[in-house]
């Protein structure tokens, strides 16, 4: 198909490792001679946006298409504390090893990252300042992630406020704006691969669940339905899903790859390569409707 010249203000969603779809859509619009200008992203949106935006995606791609399960556990950097299950701090510093120290405002293309303030309740809009330290507060799902104390505020996941941060990517005369929504309504026609009730993911989450419920007074032989992993993970999505429905309700934008939340789990990160796939597969798709209208 002939290749198409137009400007992109791209808006990446939240959605943890569903997120992964957008570089498969980053390579699609590429490929078809889209112009990426301007990205904005929320929570894993906002990393595969940064590193779009940092010239690091082909190295961030390989990083993550090499983690098999038991590396993410190891990654994960467990520590079942008050302020959250997971610090992050092992898997950001190896983003940090191939990033370096570089501020968002020097960035050859403008990039909003959204996170959300514990301390004043908003929405905060992040469009300079280290990368790193951005991406990371941006992506601190509550109660699973550390929040980031960044200049006197408590950042947590975008997700919470602005899960598809459409009104707050760069968007200059002639630009269309792309956006890619990985919480959309479950699609059954998607069959997201089962752990086994012994893999070391399954054991992992029953062992946060167990220790989780017993500091809290819990019982520690609840199932896994009802553990604190997956009940905070299950309503952050349906929360997503939702504030996601009201951005789209106010503003559409000209090219809109939506994707099932029962696409993955949250941290189905070991899956990387087939989830980077389908969303070259979908956004081509897209792409095909769109064109084929003459746009």
């Amino acid at each position: 198909m002939k290749k198409i010249s137009r400007n992109v203000s791209l808006v990446l969603s939240s959605g943890g490792a569903r997120g992964l779809t957008h570089i498969g859509a980053i390579d699609a619009l590429l490929k078809r001679g889209y112009n990426i200008t301007a990205v904005a992203g929320s929570s894993m949106g906002s990393i595969v946006g940064g590193m779009y935006a940092s010239g690091n995606l082909e190295r961030f791609r390989e990083f993550m298409c090499s983690l098999s399960r038991f590396d993410i556990i190891r990654l994960s950097d467990l520590v079942v504390g008050k302020s959250g299950i997971i610090k992050g701090e092992k898997v950001f510093g190896t983003l940090r090893d191939f990033v370096g120290e570089v501020n968002i405002e020097d960035l050859p293309l403008p990039l909003a990252v959204v996170a959300a303030d514990l301390v004043n309740h908003s929405e905060v809009v992040i469009t300079e300042g280290d990368l790193l330290t951005a991406i990371r507060a941006s992506s601190a799902i509550p109660s699973i992630l550390t929040p980031v104390n960044l200049n006197g505020t408590l950042l947590v996941d975008g997700g919470v406020v602005n899960p598809l941060p459409i009104e707050r990517v760069h968007l200059p005369k002639g630009n269309i704006v792309v956006a890619v929504n990985v919480n959309a309504p479950r699609n059954e026609s998607y069959k997201p691969q089962k752990n086994t009730s012994d893999s070391a993911i399954s054991k992992t989450r029953k062992l946060i669940n167990a220790k989780w419920n017993s500091m809290t007074g819990g019982h520690p032989k609840r199932n896994k339905a009802s553990g604190i992993f997956d009940i905070v993970t299950h309503s952050f999505e349906l929360m997503q899903h939702q504030l996601t429905n009201y951005a789209l309700q106010h503003q559409s934008p000209e090219i809109l790859l939506n994707l099932p939340v029962n696409l993955a789990d949250t941290f189905d990160f070991h899956r990387s390569k087939e989830l980077i796939e389908l969303g070259f597969t979908e956004m081509e798709k897209v792409l095909d409707g769109y064109e084929k209208n003459g746009k």
